[in-house]
């Protein structure tokens, strides 16, 4: 496994790699563990399921640099613009290689509506904490309509999500 090394945290990004209407952006960074209520089956998924949380989560951390570390969320706030028809939609995740099956795409319905929500990757599993650039899409048929990109490290590159989640528990 290649390693990327940083010298410091990648200076704070304002917006979307891109972004297109019907789509708009609140945020995209770091989110705290939220408290699953569900899982929803998502067949093109690594794990084969996604985590439904109850409720819009608060924003940790406005950064595109992501600790690699069990708990830690990252995403972005979405939604339609008023008055726009519901999908069908599709949200993409590429990352590199994870799990087993060295699954590299994943993707699934994000329910879209325009009420805001997160959209956000969770990592969970141990397979999944692979450092490297992993970039959320939203497409409609062909188009793609928003694409985002964060930088996963080694979580001692970035230790500040670490410490806001979890009560300053880093431990190098």
């Amino acid at each position: 496994m290649a390693v990327l090394l940083l010298a410091g945290p990648a200076p704070a990004q304002t917006g979307p790699d891109m972004i297109a209407p019907p789509l708009e952006m609140d945020e995209a960074g770091i989110y705290c563990p939220a408290e699953h209520v569900s899982k929803e089956p998502a067949p093109n998924t690594e794990s084969g399921y996604i985590l439904l949380t109850q409720g819009n989560p608060d924003l940790a951390l406005t950064s595109r640099v992501v600790p690699a570390y069990i708990g830690i969320s990252f995403g972005i706030r979405i939604r339609l613009a008023p008055g726009t028809a519901p999908g069908p939609y599709l949200f993409t995740v590429r990352h590199p290689p994870i799990g087993p099956r060295q699954v590299t795409v994943e993707s699934w319905d994000p329910a879209l509506s325009a009420n805001w929500g997160v959209r956000s990757f969770n990592f969970e599993f141990d397979r999944e904490l692979v450092p490297g650039t992993w970039t959320f899409e939203v497409s409609h048929g062909d188009e793609t309509l928003l694409r985002q990109s964060f930088e996963v490290v080694p979580a001692m590159q970035a230790p500040a999500a670490i410490d806001i989640c979890f009560g300053n528990s880093f431990v190098s």
